[in-house]
């Protein structure tokens, strides 16, 4: 069901380094094994990306925006299909996944729109024989990093504004979903996008560090924890890459006096066991006013005792399993920090 090759310079390509397994979290079923790209594998991808972004970036912007919209078009040919790689890697449900496809196809069609939007301007100059023209220009190679719990989402939403602005760019999906930007991969083969301009790599930490630390690499776009986000910006300082992050939150509910109290609870049970909870946007506090708190608890505690635990693909409406046997072993931990803190069952 899944490619265990890399899709790069417009080419399928086996890894050079050692293997990874990928699993169905729900079942612990081995889907595929990929070898990673290697460090020489990394470096050629990088040195292509440059070399072809130029090419790129002359494009008129209405024709990038053609590609774009073309890979929408398949997006949503294949997105039964790529949705059923994704919640075979993810513990998504297949209807939660396609809709995920769906979605990302949405928002590739609203960043090629944009593609007549991007104006310059005109700045008025303190001096009567010159005038000044801000120009936008593209600023080269991007490297974005997908993170595991919405991995199709994510990638879209880096890839589609890089490209109508005239950038290559080189994907890193996670190593715990990576089948699924490999499944879009196919989609922009078949579209036709310039060998190079869009290249999709599996690798470690180390060649992920060496990807990062590149001069050619122009803009470092991660979705990640914070302390992801700290490494993402002590690799960029080398050659002072620019850097998007979109990092971890502490979302916070918060349950007025008058509000009604069984809408509040299942909101607040749905917010935190989507995805199992992982996702930056998940309810971590809840701030209840004193007059309903006694009340409030009892609700929250009886709505999330009734949610359903299984496998996604069998059970859609069920709370699905967390990404991996790491992520499930760092769980005790932190119930002890919240007993020590105070909370009682």
């Amino acid at each position: 069901m899944a490619n265990d090759r890399h899709y790069l310079g417009g080419q399928w390509l086996s890894g050079e380094a050692h293997l990874l397994k990928v699993d169905n979290p729900a079942t612990e079923a081995i889907l595929t094994g990929l070898k990673l790209v290697s460090e020489a594998q990394i470096l050629s991808a990088v040195k292509l990306a440059k070399q072809v972004q130029k090419a790129w970036a002359k494009l008129a912007s209405y024709e990038r925006a053609t590609y774009l919209h073309k890979l929408a078009d398949q997006l949503l040919l294949n997105a039964e299909k790529i949705g059923a790689v994704l919640a075979q890697e993810s513990g998504k449900s297949l209807a939660d996944a396609e809709a995920e496809v769906r979605y990302g196809a949405e928002i590739t069609r609203y960043h090629a729109e944009w593609s007549r939007k991007i104006e310059g301007e005109i700045i008025p100059s303190d001096s009567p024989t010159e005038q000044l023209l801000l120009m936008r220009e593209p600023i080269g190679v991007a490297v974005c990093l997908i993170p595991f719990n919405y991995p199709i989402y994510t990638l879209l939403r880096k890839l589609a504004p890089a490209l109508i602005t005239g950038n290559s760019v080189i994907i890193r999906p996670s190593n715990h979903t990576p089948c699924s930007a490999l499944a879009l991969a196919t989609a922009l083969e078949q579209v036709g996008f310039p060998a190079g301009v869009v290249q999709i790599a599996v690798m470690d930490h180390a060649v992920c560090e060496t990807l990062c630390r590149q001069p050619d690499v122009g803009m470092i776009s991660l979705t990640g924890s914070v302390e992801a986000g700290r490494q993402i910006l002590d690799y960029s300082k080398t050659h002072i890459a620019k850097v998007s992050l979109e990092l971890g939150g502490k979302t916070p509910a918060i349950v007025a006096d008058d509000a009604d109290l069984n809408v509040a609870a299942t909101a607040i049970v749905n917010s935190k066991t989507t995805h199992c909870g992982q996702l930056c946007t998940a309810v971590e506090r809840v701030y209840a006013h004193s007059s309903i708190y006694p009340q409030m608890v009892i609700l929250l505690k009886q709505t999330l005792e009734a949610r359903q635990f299984a496998n996604r693909l069998d059970h859609p409406n069920a709370m699905g399993p967390l990404i991996s046997n790491s992520a499930l072993a760092r769980r005790p931990a932190l119930v002890q920090v919240a007993i020590h803190a105070g909370v009682s069952c």
